[in-house]
């Protein structure tokens, strides 16, 4: 049996938060929005207390360094694999699809060609609603998208009074693939909203064409003639969805949470409908006491409390989504706040916390650890 120093590296979905950044908790002290990197930090943190550092992948040291061995976790980056697992002293622990397929479909052909490097491989959905991007089966384990608190925020939550109708907060962008996509919905619903001043619309980009998500290899001395090109035509041809959103349009905003706080709904639409993919949108909005009309994940009632949202699947279309939140009293209000409070302190919300993602990898490093030192 041997003793050796392990150390872990996970390698973040891009390369802005390399250099360790993604343990700094976004928020420097202040109320600003996601706290995106908190599940993160609290990772590190746990397994600091058992004297095991964690840092980003890029600190990998490049040469062999005897007695040390090097536990890599993915979250979506692959150009780091062949290299690393060719070498002794790294073990390719566990991988993470952090984003969906119809944002990065490239990223899904890609791990079909080298899932079977890594020990584990986890996703929020499974294996048959995912064939279609991966091309062939491959033995995912689950996981929940982790949420940065525990609880409702309570200052903004508590802020009951004065709010207005109805936001929705998100980027002007467009999908990669149009398949089951939410972003063109989200358009056509802030598009009927708009009508009668009846939505505030938050988000980057909406006074400029909308942006493609996900990577591509055109460069960029390509990209920006063509967003010229795509500035200039719009002026001459205006897209009637995005001219609806820029009337509706409040601009960007530092604080989601505290935006989300002054109002009593907003829309939560999902990017893509798949099994499984429930992100932060819908758990920004309990947090602050916000009620959302959420669209997604087919089976969200699985694993939030139908009580806390308002499913817009109920609804024919946006006049009866209108007439139903125009027609709930202050006490309808209430209780679906006291019914958000209550599942987020429940068993139920359990596995969407930092305990439950970080438990994840403690399996993974504790079974790496026992099997090099058996």
């Amino acid at each position: 049996m041997t003793t050796e120093t392990i150390k872990v590296y996970l390698d973040p979905a891009t390369h802005h938060f390399l250099g360790d950044r993604l343990f700094q908790e976004n928020d420097a002290g202040r109320l600003n929005g996601d706290r995106q990197e908190a599940p993160y930090v609290h990772l590190r943190d746990r397994f600091a207390q058992r004297g095991i550092p964690v840092h980003t992948a890029d600190r990998i040291p490049s040469r062999v360094d005897a007695g040390v061995h090097h536990i890599y976790f993915s979250l979506g980056r692959l150009e780091n694999v062949r290299a690393l697992s060719r070498r002794s002293d790294v073990t390719l622990a566990a991988y993470f699809a952090m984003e969906c397929p119809i944002v990065e479909p490239s990223m899904y052909r890609a791990i079909a060609r080298v899932a079977d490097r890594f020990r584990h491989i986890y996703s929020w959905s499974d294996g048959d609603s995912l064939r279609r991007f991966t091309g062939r089966p491959l033995p995912w384990r689950h996981f929940r998208w982790p949420q940065s608190l525990d609880d409702v925020h309570e200052d903004l939550w508590r802020q009951a009074e004065g709010r207005g109708f109805l936001a929705m907060i998100n980027a002007n962008k467009l999908p990669r693939v149009y398949w089951q996509e939410l972003y063109t919905e989200r358009m056509r619903a802030v598009e009927y909203f708009s009508r009668a001043t009846e939505i505030d619309l938050y988000g980057k980009g909406w006074d400029a064409p909308s942006m493609r998500v996900g990577k591509t290899w055109v460069p960029w001395t390509f990209k920006l003639p063509w967003l010229k090109f795509q500035r200039r035509w719009q002026e001459r041809f205006p897209d009637p969805l995005l001219v609806a959103a820029r009337k509706a349009w409040r601009g960007a905003t530092p604080s989601k949470a505290q935006t989300l706080s002054r109002y009593n709904f907003a829309l939560c639409f999902e990017n893509c409908i798949q099994p499984g993919w429930i992100t932060e949108k819908i758990f920004d909005c309990l947090f602050v006491g916000t009620v959302p009309v959420y669209w997604g994940a087919p089976d969200i009632d699985e694993a939030v409390s139908p009580q806390c949202f308002i499913d817009m699947r109920r609804f024919s279309g946006y006049p009866e989504l209108r007439d139903f939140l125009k027609s709930l009293t202050p006490a309808d209000l209430a209780r679906y706040r006291e019914a958000a409070r209550a599942y987020l302190r429940s068993p139920q919300y359990a596995q969407f916390k930092r305990e439950a993602f970080t438990a994840l990898f403690t399996q993974c490093v504790d079974e790496v650890s026992a099997a090099r030192a058996g």
